[in-house]
């Protein structure tokens, strides 16, 4: 007999999700903590897996040439993805209407802080002044931005950015087995 792929146990994990929360609403509410860790363990994935991959596939094309065909296409596919991951969520927001019924305490508008943003903030929050802070606090954008630049300077220094280049090559690798690991054990908890 064939073993299940990790795609089949995600989709499995699902269900069993859907089903205890729908018919036992309290044992769902009791399996917060595993539901907290996975959530810890995905957040534990973003940044270093988007670093490596950022810079390993800048880096790793050698060209700034084929770096701009890819800074395309990645901007084209991003704008794909976002547009049907928005269309997704206002088809199953308006299906099932979440929040329907409860009534939530109106406030004064005063009372709310107002911030503006402006042009030049915007820009100005597209670049960390830390990588680090950045990946610590999710910045993706800002580590976007980071691993475009270092990429590019990765590219500029030619040989000199080998090993960088592999270790990146390296941690890529090793954060898609962790992730297999996190979608694994989450999948096990669920369908225990």
């Amino acid at each position: 007999m064939k073993k299940p792929s990790l795609t089949t146990w995600i989709f499995l994990a699902m269900a069993a999700g859907i089903a205890v929360g729908h018919f036992y609403p309290e044992a769902a509410r009791g399996l917060s903590l595993i539901s907290n860790i996975f959530l810890r363990l995905i957040k534990s994935i973003i940044a270093p897996l988007l670093f490596a991959t950022l810079v390993y596939g800048i880096a790793g094309s050698g060209s700034a040439r084929a770096m701009g065909r890819i800074g395309v296409k990645a901007i084209i596919y991003f704008e794909i993805v976002t547009t049907f991951a928005l269309l997704i969520g206002l088809g199953a927001v308006n299906l099932v209407r979440p929040g329907e019924g409860i009534t939530i305490a109106k406030v004064s508008a005063t009372e709310l802080p107002q911030a503006r943003a402006t042009l030049a903030g915007v820009l100005e929050h597209t670049f960390p002044t830390s990588v680090i802070d950045a990946m610590a606090r999710g910045e993706v954008l800002q580590l976007v931005v980071f691993c475009f630049i270092f990429g590019s300077a990765c590219i500029a220094i030619g040989d000199k950015a080998r090993p960088i280049v592999e270790f990146c090559r390296s941690l890529c690798d090793v954060m898609f087995e962790y992730t297999k690991y996190v979608m694994y054990l989450n999948s096990l908890c669920l369908s225990v």
